[in-house]
C-alpha cells in the first residue's frame, strides 16, 4: 500500500489545529509534521511524553495519520547540529535527546523520523567527515529501533551525500538506514535521473514536488522529474510506504506568485494517477 502525506510546514505558519486542520480539508489521509515550526523539537526535548499526547491528540481530533517526524539537524544546549559536526565528547548527550525524539515519535504514533544526513567539515575533509557521520548514524539507526521507529536521512544538495554514489555508500556502511528522498535535490543539480533510482532500494519515505535543472522549485508544469518511471519501478520493488507533498514557498517563489497549495494538489492528482495505473 502507499498512502499520501502533506507535509505540515507547506502552507506558512500557522497553530497546530489550523495547520492540521487545513491539511485534513485539503483530503490527505496522512500528515508529516515539521519539527522547528509545528511540534518543536525544543519541546520535544524538554518533555517528549507531553508532545506526544499533544501529537496523539491532534491526529484523533482531525482524523489524520502521524507519518513522518522531521527533525531535520539535531539541538543539543539550544545548537544545531548535523552528525558530522558533534565532537565525540559530546556524542552521548546527543544520543540522549535523540532517545527522547524517538519516544515522542513512538508514543506519537509516527512510522519514522527523518533527520540530517550530515555535512562537510573542512577541518576534516570529505572522507573522514563521512566516517565521522556514519559513526554517529549507526547508533542513531539503533536507538530508534529500539524505540520501534525507523530513522531516516535526507540525502540533499548541501549535504554529505549530494551524490547517489555517495547516498548509496552510506547506507551500505550504516546497516538499516533508510532514506527520506526526495528527486528535487538530484534533478535541480543535472544528475540523471536513472542514476538518481538507484536510491529507491534504500528508500523508506518520499517527498514529491517537481524541479527542472538549475530551477530546484519550479511550477508544477516545467518539471523534469520523471514520477511515472519511479513508480513504475517502486511496483517492481513491491514497495510500501508513505509519499508526502513537500512545497513551501521561499522568496523566489513567493515573488513569481506561485502557489503551495496549487503546487500540492497538481502533484497529488498526479501521484494518484500513477498508483492506479501501476499498483
Amino acid at each position: 500500500m502507499i498512502g499520501l502525506s502533506c507535509h505540515s510546514r507547506n502552507y506558512g505558519p500557522g497553530t497546530q489545529d489550523e495547520t492540521f486542520s487545513f491539511i485534513k480539508k485539503l483530503g490527505f489521509e496522512y500528515i508529516d509534521v515539521d519539527g522547528v515550526e509545528t511540534i518543536k523539537q525544543a519541546d520535544v526535548l524538554e518533555n517528549p511524553d507531553k508532545q506526544a499526547q499533544i501529537a496523539k491528540e491532534l491526529s484523533q481530533k482531525y482524523n489524520i495519520k502521524l507519518a513522518e517526524y522531521f527533525m531535520g539537524n539535531m539541538q543539543l544546549n539550544g545548537q544545531s547540529y548535523s552528525p558530522s559536526e558533534l565532537e565525540v565528547h559530546q556524542r552521548d548527550s546527543l544520543y540522549g535527546n535523540f532517545d527522547k525524539i524517538c519516544r515522542f515519535a513512538s508514543q506519537s504514533g509516527f512510522s519514522s523520523i527523518v533527520g540530517s544526513a550530515g555535512l562537510l567539515r573542512k577541518d576534516m575533509g570529505y572522507e573522514r567527515s563521512f566516517e565521522y557521520a556514519a559513526e554517529v548514524l549507526r547508533k542513531m539507526v539503533s536507538i530508534a529501533a529500539d524505540h520501534g521507529v525507523q530513522f531516516h536521512v535526507e540525502p540533499s544538495m548541501h549535504s554529505l551525500l549530494k551524490l547517489p554514489a555517495k547516498a548509496l555508500e552510506m547506507a551500505q556502511q550504516v546497516q538499516g538506514l533508510k532514506f527520506t528522498l526526495d528527486f528535487l535535490h538530484f534533478q535541480a543539480k543535472g544528475i540523471d535521473q536513472e542514476e538518481s533510482m538507484q536510491l529507491l532500494e534504500y528508500m523508506g519515505h518520499m517527498h514529491a514536488r517537481q524541479s527542472a535543472v538549475g530551477w530546484a522549485k519550479c511550477p508544477y508544469e516545467f518539471g523534469e522529474i520523471d514520477y511515472d518511471r519511479i513508480m513504475k519501478r517502486l511496483r517492481g520493488l513491491k514497495w510500501k510506504g508513505i509519499i508526502a507533498m513537500e512545497f513551501s514557498n521561499g522568496p523566489a517563489e513567493e515573488a513569481a506568485g506561485m502557489s503551495p497549495v496549487e503546487q500540492t494538489i497538481l502533484m497529488r492528482y498526479e501521484l494518484k494517477r500513477l498508483i492506479k495505473k501501476y499498483f
